[in-house]
């Protein structure tokens, strides 16, 4: 049986990756810190560690006997933005210690890399992200991820990168005091469990080895901001007019994702599939309440 670390596996979308790694009979090495919430993981199929990023003992033991490294765990948005220290000492420094650990102790693993479209900052020319787009970090935790990136990619060990886009969860929330894009802001958003589906068929693909991926929802998800808010306010019936926006445009836009999505076939939930998962949960929602 193959062995898939996963760090911030404790966190929930870790916990999905690590169940349905699982599912497709992993046995999976769940890495987070000592203070996460490891309850309901199933002990017979997954190896709980309790480590730290930048503890080269606790990375020893994690990367050893291992095949697969998915390294999900991060500082993200908002913190990585105020606390630029700790995110520069997680996101960076922890990354350069687990590839530092991986060429030491198993150099021939294949390193799967979370990273976002953040990278490319703000798409000001409203043009399709592609292979061809620079990279242009332009706040603090876009810029630990592109530092990361980089590290990942220039170790000399077997890597995959997914930039993966603003993802959408298919439950009932209560709507942001400011949607973090332009109200004409071109948006592709990705369904969650299409984030883990691209995560997980990563794990035993040869033809993604050594590739760079942007990871979004594909045609259907092609909106602006405007639209995309309108569907979510009808279906929470509340009034479009309410709705407040960034005053600067958000790290979104369209982005080419045949490449990723004929190598990973992850592109399986539509946005109209999305928009009806959200309603069956607003109506299980109210039934409760009745």
């Amino acid at each position: 049986m193959e062995t898939v670390l996963v760090t911030g596996g404790a966190g929930s979308m870790g916990r999905l990756v690590v169940n349905q790694l699982i599912a497709k009979n992993y046995l999976v090495k769940v890495f987070d810190l000592p203070q996460a919430n490891f309850d309901g993981f199933d002990e017979t199929k997954t190896r709980l560690l309790k480590g730290d990023l930048n503890n080269s003992e606790d990375l020893e033991k994690a990367v050893k006997d291992t095949d697969y490294i998915i390294h999900l765990a991060a500082i993200l948005p908002p913190t990585a933005n105020t606390n630029i220290e700790l995110a520069k000492i997680v996101n960076v420094n922890g990354t350069e210690k687990l590839i530092e650990s991986v060429k030491k102790f198993n150099p021939n693993v294949h390193f799967i890399f979370s990273s976002s479209v953040s990278i490319y900052g703000k798409n000001l020319n409203n043009k399709i992200v592609d292979g061809n787009t620079s990279p242009n970090p332009d706040d603090n935790y876009a810029i630990t991820k592109y530092e990361s990136e980089k590290i990942v990619t220039e170790s000399n060990i077997k890597f995959t990168v997914l930039r993966i886009s603003g993802v959408s969860i298919p439950v009932f929330q209560e709507p942001p005091s400011e949607w973090p894009f332009l109200k004409n802001q071109l948006i592709e958003f990705v369904h969650r469990d299409d984030v883990v589906d691209a995560i997980c068929n990563t794990v035993g693909n040869k033809d993604s080895v050594n590739k760079v991926f942007n990871i979004s929802g594909g045609e259907t998800w092609r909106t602006n901001g405007e639209t995309y808010v309108k569907d979510y306010f009808n279906l929470v019936e509340v009034d479009i007019n309410t709705a407040n926006y960034q005053k600067e445009a958000g790290h979104f836009s369209w982005y080419e994702t045949d490449k990723s999505n004929n190598i990973l076939k992850y592109q399986n939930k539509k946005y109209a599939i999305y928009l009806s998962e959200i309603k069956e949960d607003i109506e299980r929602l109210l039934g409760s309440y009745e």
